[in-house]
């Protein structure tokens, strides 16, 4: 009786050996540790930006549009056009979030579109007092 002992290494019928079982590389890991930490700064900066109205309000599209509008007032690769943009694509929150949540939810989701765009690259960003000018 002809048996295959299971191995990581195991070769098929037509005798080529199986591809190990895939492992997250260490650059992927980097990347998605950066960017929940990116996230949740970014995050913590709205929260502290945004008035009393703005975080109390149950108009989950007023609190969106103010998240956008407070991260392009906070980060200086995010550019007007860009910060139009996402005002517009913005995903809204769930409306079972928390503020805090809402939040989370809506800075995630314009660092997708952000990270996308290659905004977050020092090459592609505005000077802070390009940024600061356009603003006026």
């Amino acid at each position: 009786m002809d048996t295959e002992i299971a191995t990581a290494s195991r070769t098929t019928t037509d005798h080529q050996p199986t591809p190990p079982a895939p492992t997250p590389d260490m650059d992927s890991v980097d990347a998605s540790i950066a960017r929940t930490r990116r996230v949740q700064h970014l995050s913590a900066v709205v929260r502290a930006r945004l008035d009393e109205a703005h975080r109390h309000t149950d108009d989950l599209e007023a609190l969106a549009k103010a998240v956008v509008e407070a991260l392009y007032r906070e980060h200086p690769h995010i550019r007007l056009e860009d910060a139009l943009e996402l005002a517009r694509i913005v995903e809204r929150p769930p409306e079972d979030d928390s503020t805090k949540g809402a939040i989370e939810h809506v800075v995630d989701d314009a660092c997708s579109h952000l990270d996308a765009w290659g905004r977050f690259g020092p090459e592609n960003a505005n000077t802070h007092g390009e940024h600061e000018r356009i603003q006026v």
